[in-house]
């Protein structure tokens, strides 16, 4: 469940759902595919967007976690929680407003989130950018 005291402590940043957008610009940049941003808003308490995106390696993604773990200190912001099982076909930060998804393919495809949660507003998809 979301802990409304986080959004008092980073009130000065920038609001959450540009951080995740950013967040997904990032992850392009480093060569991650299949990104998405979804609002979850009006559909679940425990969080507010899902960052979801596939990387072709474990290496690939160890990479990618470092580079969330940089980007999201440039905000003050530390993961209240994280599943870094690098030998995992999935991935879990946890930063309170929203979760980073990093898969491989093969995980992607067995869990299937965007389609778990296919009711939830696309806000941004590397093939189409800020929807």
């Amino acid at each position: 469940m979301k802990k409304h005291s986080a959004a008092q402590r980073y009130q000065n940043s920038l609001p959450m759902e540009e951080i995740a957008l950013q967040l997904a610009q990032l992850l392009r940049d480093k060569k991650a595919r299949d990104i998405l941003v979804i609002n979850l808003q009006e559909l679940t308490s425990i969080t507010d967007y899902f960052v979801i995106a596939t990387a072709n390696s474990s290496v690939q993604i160890k990479a990618l976690v470092r580079f969330i773990e940089e980007f999201m200190k440039s905000f003050g912001m530390k993961p209240f929680s994280q599943d870094v099982s690098i030998d995992s076909p999935w991935v879990l930060i946890d930063y309170n407003h929203f979760v980073v998804h990093l898969f491989l393919q093969e995980g992607r495809e067995y869990y299937k989130l965007e389609k778990l949660w296919s009711d939830a507003p696309i806000l941004y998809s590397d093939e189409g950018g800020i929807l």
